[in-house]
């Protein structure tokens, strides 16, 4: 099971971004194994603008971010008091942004894998949740297919 943060959604879509082909077999890999994937329902805005930012496409922001949220192995998780402040306390102990203390949340509640290309979530949240990058996890699971 897996928590997956917008940057890898983000970066898989857009074949311009680096490290795009590992974010893209990983996401392939989990929909294709219907691996549960636990998200805040932020996630959809997050990608949204963001590739309107990218792509000035409002049309192709929201079919992706519609698209997303169809994935049949996706749950999205609304945030609720009790996570939202659980995120204020990651937040302010390890100086977060509020949306990456909310997909650390998730992950904490779910019992997941924080996958993500967040700096910040990599070097910040060490011990808190397990994090990783869609290249580590890939290598990681190509390592116990060997085994």
């Amino acid at each position: 099971m897996y928590t997956i943060d917008a940057s890898v959604w983000v970066n898989a879509f857009d074949r311009r971004e680096p490290e795009h082909a590992a974010s893209r077999r990983l996401l392939d890999l989990i929909a294709a194994q219907a691996i549960p994937v636990f998200v805040p329902n932020l996630v959809l805005a997050e990608v949204a603008g963001a590739i309107s930012r990218t792509r000035k496409s409002p049309a192709d922001a929201r079919a992706f971010a519609t698209a997303l949220g169809d994935l049949p192995n996706v749950r999205l998780v609304p945030l609720d008091d009790v996570s939202a402040h659980q995120a204020v306390g990651l937040a302010a102990q390890h100086g977060l942004r509020g949306a990456d203390a909310v997909y650390a949340v998730v992950a904490m509640r779910a019992g997941t894998a924080l996958l993500t290309l967040d700096d910040e979530h990599l070097t910040r949240l060490a011990g808190v949740v397990s994090v990783r990058t869609p290249a580590a996890e890939l290598a990681a699971l190509a390592s116990r297919g060997r085994s």
